[in-house]
Order: C-alpha cells, then sequence, then structure tokens
C-alpha cells in the first residue's frame, strides 16, 4: 500500500541540523530559518498523522506515495500525498497549521486567523488542483491511460477551524479534516467506478513514480546566507547540546555535564554531510570533529562503514544517501 511511506524530506534534515546547533542564535537570518523549521516539522508531523487513516483503506486497492516530487516541462512539482488505484488518482495537500483557515470569494484567496491577527496564505485546495493537473499531463506526457485525478486539501490539525465567505462554500467540497478522509475517498470511488488502468498499468506507473521522483535537495547555506566557516565545528553532546565534547581513550566526553558516549561522532558526521558537501576527507573530518589524530579520524570514518573512494592516502568517504 504505501509504495513511498512518510519520511522526513532533506531539506527538513539540513535546517535541523542548522537550528540544532549548527547556526548561531544571533545570525539575523535566525527568525526565518527558525520560522521555516517549524512550519516543515508541523507539516511533516500532519503527514505522518493521516497515515492512521489511510492505512484503513485496502491494501490491495491503493498505492499511496508521500513527498512525490516530479519533472513536468521545465520545472518541478511536489504532492504531499498521491493515492493511486485503478479508477483514479487523488493529489492530497496536507495542512497542520492552528487557528483559523478562511476562504474568501475575492480572487479566491485564503486567510489564516490566529491570535487576533489575519495573514494571507497560499490557498491549499488551488495548490492540490495545480498538483493534480500537473500529474495528469505528466501521466499524459508518459503515455499512459487517461486516468481522472481528483484532489483534496486535507486539515490534519484538530485545533483549526476551515470557514467559506458566503457564496464561496463550494470550495468546501474540495476540503476535509483528516478524520473524514477515508469517507471522502469512498465518495470519489462511488463515483469512479470504471477501471482505466490495469495491474500491468498500475506497476509501470509505480516502477516510474518511484525512479523519476527527485528529492528538494536545497543549498540551505546559500539560503540563510551563511558560509561553511561560518558553522560551528565539534561534536554535539547528546545529553546537553553542548559543544564540543572530547575525545579521549575512544569516548567522547562532555566537559559541561560529565556525559560520556562512543557514538557521539556520527550525527556531527551527517550534520557536515548535509551542511558542507556530501563528501569528506580524514583532514576535513579532523578539522570538523576538532580532533588531532590521523588516526583516530581514520577509525571513526572506517567504523562508522561509509562508502569511499580512492585509496588510503586520498581515501574520500560518501554519504550513503547524497552521494
Amino acid at each position: 500500500m504505501f509504495a513511498k511511506p512518510c519520511e522526513m524530506s532533506l531539506r527538513i534534515k539540513k535546517l535541523q541540523a542548522l537550528f540544532d546547533g549548527r547556526m548561531d542564535p544571533n545570525h539575523p537570518d535566525w527568525p526565518d530559518l527558525v520560522h521555516e523549521y517549524k512550519n516543515r516539522m508541523a507539516g511533516y508531523h500532519g503527514e505522518k498523522s493521516v497515515d492512521f487513516y489511510l492505512s484503513m483503506l485496502p491494501e490491495a486497492d491503493y498505492q499511496i506515495y508521500h513527498d512525490i516530487r516530479l519533472l513536468y516541462g521545465k520545472y518541478y512539482f511536489q504532492i504531499d500525498i498521491l493515492l493511486l488505484c485503478a479508477m483514479f488518482g487523488l493529489a492530497l495537500e496536507v495542512k497542520n497549521r492552528s487557528g483559523e483557515i478562511h476562504f474568501k470569494r475575492e480572487l479566491n484567496q485564503a486567510f489564516l486567523r490566529k491570535n487576533g491577527q489575519e495573514e494571507r496564505i497560499k490557498n491549499p485546495v488551488l495548490q492540490a488542483k495545480l498538483q493534480a493537473r500537473k500529474l495528469n499531463g505528466w501521466l499524459q506526457e508518459h503515455h499512459f491511460p487517461n486516468v481522472p485525478i481528483h484532489y483534496l486539501f486535507v486539515n490534519s490539525n484538530e485545533k483549526t477551524l476551515i470557514t467559506a465567505e458566503h457564496g464561496n462554500e463550494e470550495i468546501l467540497r474540495n476540503v476535509c479534516n483528516s478524520e473524514f478522509l477515508i469517507e471522502k475517498i469512498e465518495q470519489i470511488k462511488e463515483f469512479q467506478k470504471i477501471e482505466k488502468l490495469s495491474s500491468k498499468d498500475l506497476k509501470k506507473v509505480n516502477k516510474l513514480l518511484l525512479s523519476k521522483h527527485t528529492p528538494d535537495n536545497p543549498d540551505i547555506l546559500k539560503q540563510f546566507h551563511l558560509s561553511p566557516k561560518e558553522i560551528p565545528t565539534g561534536v554535539k553532546c547528546p545529553d546537553c547540546r553542548f559543544l564540543p565534547m572530547i575525545y579521549h581513550s575512544g569516548t567522547w566526553w562532555c566537559p559541561k555535564c560529565n556525559a560520556k558516549s562512543k557514538t557521539a561522532h556520527i550525527p556531527a558526521i551527517n550534520d557536515y554531510f548535509l551542511l558542507i558537501k556530501p563528501t569528506i576527507t580524514n583532514s576535513e573530518l579532523r578539522e570538523f570533529l576538532q580532533i588531532d589524530s590521523i588516526r583516530v579520524a581514520s577509525h571513526l570514518l572506517t567504523t562508522a562503514d561509509f562508502p569511499h573512494s580512492g585509496t588510503f592516502k586520498d581515501r574520500v568517504y560518501h554519504h550513503p544517501v547524497l552521494q
């Protein structure tokens, strides 16, 4: 059923690395980082929560894809959750924001009302509609039979109120709270009873979707006007988050809380891969972890079992995903 499960995106992992100790809170772009990180984490948890309801669907009938990103024409488009079956497809735009989301008639605008303030946000129904249209074009571009692609904005936050201005109630036909999602899918299924995709077509679509999916891999340092030299180096304490821990006799020691760890360097190396570049050498590792010994650095990289290339002297280690 879950052909592409819900996983934390590469963008969120990079934001998390900066948020969790690799960016100075006094940096002028820090508020922007915090805002984006919290919003994207909320979205991620919102998508995860929708899985509870989607898991109630018959496994044999549906293929479900989280965060699928495809090239159509010159540009990429991304769908939060895509459901595909023999009769239809369904593009879901999932939001997990507290407050009130209000749809106005004028220009089909959407507003978020919270704590006495109102701000315009992207209309999630129109977002879902656009992604459905692009998916339809993408499928035709790859010579698949014409299949109806429906769309929904799914609110996953139980504290959020959805309202529409008088005369704009029609838009609510493509809106539902997560607890009503299964009923919405069943309604579409009752309406779309003719099979458009054979089992062979579904297998081909599944293979193509997974092979053509291209994760968003942003230059996060450029986005927040950072240089690699501004990234704090060292190994973070897993208990108190202090930087840097000290390496001695095979163990990392925190001078602030006295915590000890043998594996605290692994998250630090992953931070390097995410923020600096997807490869690392012995000398680059020593500089980032703040250690002096070539032998110790070699031992840490070898035991971490990262893919590598080159001879011992010129060996380069690669991130298994980012390479």
